[in-house]
Parts: C-alpha cells; structure tokens; sequence
C-alpha cells in the first residue's frame, strides 16, 4: 500500500527551507574558513572565499527573514482576533 504525500503547510515548508539552508550554511561555511586557513590560499582566492560566504549570508538572513516574518504576522493575526473576541465581550457586559 502506497502513501500519498500530502502537501506541506506554509509553516513546514518554510521550517524545512530554514533548516536546509542553515545545515548548508554551517557546512559550507566551515569548508570556506578551512581553505581560508590554509597558507596557500592567494588573494585572489580569498577574495572568492568572502564573495561566496556573503553569499550565503545573505541567502540564510533571506530565509530567516521569511521565518521571521511569517511567526510575526501568525502573532499579529492572534492577538488582533483575540483583541476582537474581549472586546465583543466587553461591549456585551455594558
């Protein structure tokens, strides 16, 4: 019997995304500090280094912006309901 995969939610999809980037991220990081170290490594090559670490960089501050974002608007969304709820119970009472 075969399972059908069901479609991830917004919320796991960006969870996975997030944390592939950032297990890509501490490896990719590491190998690149590692070349860094070594005595042979030219300018030049450093230069490549930096430009492909700020790369990552920046690609990892991307999905942790999308992360971020989407909990806060999940917030947001929460207690401007929950706002609405006390206030329709307030308004009641009077």
């Amino acid at each position: 019997m075969s399972e059908e995969r069901q479609p991830l939610d917004p919320t796991r999809r960006l969870l996975r995304v997030f944390g592939v980037t950032v297990t890509n991220y501490e490896e990719r990081t590491a190998q690149l500090l590692q070349r860094a170290a070594e005595p042979d490594v030219g300018i030049a090559e450093l230069a490549d280094i930096v430009a492909r670490a700020l790369e990552l960089t920046v690609d990892l501050d991307q999905r942790l912006r999308d992360i971020t974002m989407h909990v806060l608007e999940h917030q947001i969304e929460m207690l401007s309901r929950l706002q609405a709820i006390i206030s329709g119970r307030r308004a009641g009472e009077s």
